[in-house]
């Protein structure tokens, strides 16, 4: 059984995604008992996840001053999204040279799950789920190839993207019906090289929809 992530892993996610939101624009302070009483929590905690999220980039560090956020500018989207999809295809070629059967019937089914609920009526728990979905199919991709460095520097690149905006854009649940059907027949078929592209433009088409509101209200 996976351990339980501890309680600064917790604060550290749940604040990295507000950065990422827009909740804390560029040079917002960010004092410890404040984000302490609004989350619930100790102050070691909330001090732990502010150095951890320093070291990333996202927070900055004043000396006798206390943290400031420092979202990510345009040029650090744009690079996070090629990261992603270069990374994400390399997996994929990977996956065609080793996927059996049952990893390409697991893939079939998880696409038509997400395509049976994409045709119920809008609502929050639909919208969690599809995102649920097309993480975990990528994800299975993901999982196929041996070895796991290329995993962990997606895991690394996949941490600075919002994870509330799967449906929220126009044309994201579109291109995950059309582009993921391709995909899984390059993988089938072996087709590494049809399968990095299929995954790169994916990703790329993606980046493009999702760029301009990943900072939320910046």
């Amino acid at each position: 059984m996976p351990a339980r992530p501890k309680l600064s892993d917790e604060v550290i996610e749940t604040l990295r995604q507000a950065i990422l939101s827009g909740a804390y624009p560029h040079g917002a302070k960010l004092g410890l008992e404040e984000l302490a009483e609004e989350l619930g929590v100790s102050i070691m905690p909330v001090r732990e996840a502010l150095i951890a999220l320093a070291n990333e980039g996202l927070v900055v560090a004043e000396p006798r001053r206390g943290f400031r956020a420092s979202p990510p500018e345009q040029q650090d989207i744009d690079d996070i999204f090629e990261i992603q999809a270069h990374l994400a295809g390399i997996l994929a070629a990977r996956a065609a040279k080793v996927a059996t059967e049952e990893d390409i019937a697991r893939l079939r089914d998880i696409h038509e799950r997400f395509a049976a609920l994409s045709e119920e009526p809008p609502s929050r728990e639909r919208s969690a789920e599809l995102g649920r979905l097309n993480t975990e199919f990528h994800r299975q991709i993901n999982k196929l190839p041996p070895g796991d460095r290329v995993r962990w520097f997606l895991r690394l690149a996949n941490r600075f993207v919002r994870q509330d905006l799967f449906e929220s854009v126009p044309g994201v649940v579109e291109g995950a019906l059309q582009d993921h059907p391709a995909i899984i027949e390059a993988i089938e078929a072996r087709d590494s090289e049809r399968a990095r592209r299929l995954v790169e433009e994916h990703f790329t088409q993606g980046a493009s929809l999702l760029g301009c509101t990943l900072l939320g209200s910046q």
